[in-house]
């Protein structure tokens, strides 16, 4: 598929050392989709995944074993963000960002966050087969409770505060509440902030929500 060999090609781009033609495991990407889909799924088929939900959690650990097993350095953030790191050659380079979120809301489908999420996935699982090497620090990132308020980004750049952690959730939980439950911190919030521009580049692969695209008949675009 076009569209995620164009993402390989950008971190060619920006930092292999090796060279080589790279292309993602099409099969393996789609089979991965659908493996996540069914933390969640109920009779009719239909994915409800919300942020701090069992589901979600089972989710998550599914996805950390996944990351674990792609080769990257996992943890989990004072903010509940699973992060996946994988050394560059050179470790004073800033990091190159990419990933999603992975908890999905009732009857959003398949793809929503996890487009993005599982091709952030294949990127790495291709760079391990191929036993690649980049100059940058790689990240992988997969923000907490993005559908119930960017949660986990809005922690990532400082604009998480304190009146957010008591919003309520459909299940009950409360951000602050959510957060501990995924394995955060609250207390300890601003160690996860990150300074503007510490990271040479972030990019998330993600679905259209929309039609110009589809209108203009293309495979990818980039968001101004």
């Amino acid at each position: 598929m076009r569209t995620y060999q164009s993402i390989l090609l950008v971190f060619t781009f920006f930092s292999v050392t090796a060279q080589q033609e790279l292309h993602v495991n099409q099969d393996r990407l789609e089979q991965s989709i659908m493996d996540l889909a069914q933390f969640g799924i109920d009779q009719d088929g239909e994915t409800h995944r919300v942020a701090f939900s069992d589901a979600d959690i089972q989710g998550r650990e599914w996805m950390v074993k996944q990351m674990q097993d792609a080769g990257l350095d996992v943890h989990i953030d004072f903010a509940g963000n699973i992060i996946g790191r994988r050394a560059g050659t050179e470790a004073e380079l800033k990091p190159i960002g990419f990933g999603s979120h992975i908890d999905a809301v009732p009857n959003g489908g398949n793809y929503d966050g996890c487009v993005g999420s599982m091709g952030a996935l294949e990127v790495m699982r291709v760079l391990q087969e191929k036993e690649i090497t980049t100059r940058h620090p790689l990240e992988m990132i997969i923000f907490s409770n993005e559908e119930g308020g960017v949660m986990g980004s809005r922690a990532l750049v400082g604009q998480l505060g304190p009146d957010a952690l008591t919003v309520v959730n459909t299940t009950g939980f409360s951000m602050g509440e959510g957060i501990q439950r995924l394995g955060g911190d609250t207390t300890r919030l601003k160690e996860v902030v990150r300074a503007q521009g510490s990271m040479k580049a972030f990019l998330e692969l993600h679905i259209e929500q929309g039609a110009n695209l589809e209108r203009e008949d293309l495979d990818i675009g980039i968001v101004e």
